[in-house]
């Protein structure tokens, strides 16, 4: 599911802009799907690998704060390199950060809710 969003993210947001839907395209569109995918990967992949269930909230809320200030100084990288863009940047930043953290949210919601019912 990552994988598929990861590369079909930016041809959409092209195809977006080219016919109207979008004002611009992100000057960042590949480095910040990349990134939120690399980050919410390794994530879900440590997390869900973890067999130590009275952890589990501890270490997901810890990834979470470090995956938060990664991004956080990522965008004003982005901020202080475009100014000009900074909005089509950030906007499409959260954007992609909301799904990709969605979908991270869902599908370790079936783990630990699997393992409750056991």
């Amino acid at each position: 599911m990552i994988t598929l969003l990861t590369l079909g993210l930016p041809p959409l947001v092209s195809i977006g802009y080219h016919q109207g839907w979008l004002p611009g395209i992100p000057t960042f569109l590949y480095e910040t799907t990349w990134l939120v995918a690399f980050f919410t990967a390794v994530i879900f992949i440590y997390l869900y690998r973890t067999n130590k269930a009275s952890y589990f909230v501890q270490l997901y809320l810890l990834s979470m704060a470090v995956k938060l200030m990664a991004c956080f100084a990522y965008s004003l990288i982005m901020i202080l390199d475009d100014p000009e863009g900074s909005v089509m940047n950030v906007l499409y930043f959260l954007s992609v950060y909301v799904l990709f953290t969605a979908i991270e949210i869902g599908f370790l919601y079936r783990k630990i809710s699997r393992h409750s019912r056991s």
